[in-house]
């Protein structure tokens, strides 16, 4: 009877993920690391000499564009600024212009609350 559900193709040996001499990405990786702003073709000829793959340059791109990628792929949120948070949401721009106005009749005009900033701003 011949075993229908075995889908995967077993050669016997498994393949070592972490040997950048039996697997390309990490041999360009490898490389990448040692020379990061180099050519596709330097790569692809450093990993020739360095490991033993025939590479090609789309492959060197390939790989260069993901480990640029970010892994989650969430949007990321806006860091904090020098001054605090950042402004996400219309409750904190509504805020921030009932500040300035406040600001505005304190100082009297505009031009004396922008001197007054500044001076605080150092």
């Amino acid at each position: 009877m011949v075993n229908v559900m075995s889908a995967k193709k077993s050669n016997g040996a498994k393949t070592d993920r972490s040997d950048p001499k039996k697997n390309k990405s990490l041999a360009i990786r490898t490389v990448l690391k040692k020379l990061p702003s180099s050519k596709a073709t330097d790569v692809a000829a450093a990993v020739k000499k360095e490991f033993g793959h025939e590479v090609s340059q789309n492959m060197v791109y390939m790989v260069k564009t993901k480990a640029n990628m970010d892994l989650d792929g969430r949007v990321k949120k806006p860091k904090a600024t020098r001054y605090g948070t950042p402004m996400t949401s219309t409750v904190l721009w509504v805020d921030a212009i009932k500040t300035a106005k406040h600001l505005l009749k304190a100082t009297g005009s505009v031009a004396n609350a922008m001197a007054l900033l500044k001076a605080v701003d150092g």
